[in-house]
């Protein structure tokens, strides 16, 4: 009789401890679910903005890609050539010479390039105070070379 009295005990006890074990697991289990359900739905909207923003790319624009391909030029190779190209104009001790506005602070410089499509694209300029940005045209020579002309820009009022 002791010895079914302990099992029984026993019983019980490992029943009541797997209760709040599993009722641990699934709140747990529910925690998991709404944190998951929260970043599909900042996953989603941030989708959304990158393809509302990726519109206007060159890498994202077939006509583009086709025009750059067709002057016998890769368009990642194009891109990094066109930035690498804008960049190389700044200097520690001058402004960039695409930038229409000279530095107050130091030096006018572009710190980022957005390619549009084959022919047009957008910089950002700072002097580490004032910033502004500036659409250029690009057009592709038939020596493989590049002209790059500012079409407008403005400076941000501080």
């Amino acid at each position: 009789m002791f010895l079914f009295l302990f099992a029984l005990l026993y019983i019980v006890f490992q029943f009541a401890n797997s209760k709040k074990g599993l009722e641990r697991q699934e709140a747990q289990i529910e925690q998991l679910s709404q944190e998951n359900e929260q970043l599909e739905q900042e996953k989603d909207s941030l989708v959304n903005l990158i393809g509302a923003n990726s519109k206007f790319s060159l890498l994202n624009s077939d006509k583009a890609k086709m025009y750059i391909e067709d002057r016998d030029f890769q368009v990642q190779e194009f891109n990094g050539l066109i930035q690498s190209q804008i960049l190389d104009q700044n200097s520690i001790d001058s402004d960039n010479p695409l930038v229409p506005y000279q530095g107050m602070e130091g030096n006018m410089a572009v710190n980022a390039i957005k390619l549009l499509n084959h022919k047009w694209g957008i910089a950002e300029f700072t002097d580490g105070k004032y910033w502004g940005e500036l659409i250029f045209k690009y057009f592709i020579n038939e020596d493989r070379t590049i002209d790059i002309e500012v079409a407008d820009s403005f400076l941000y009022a501080n």
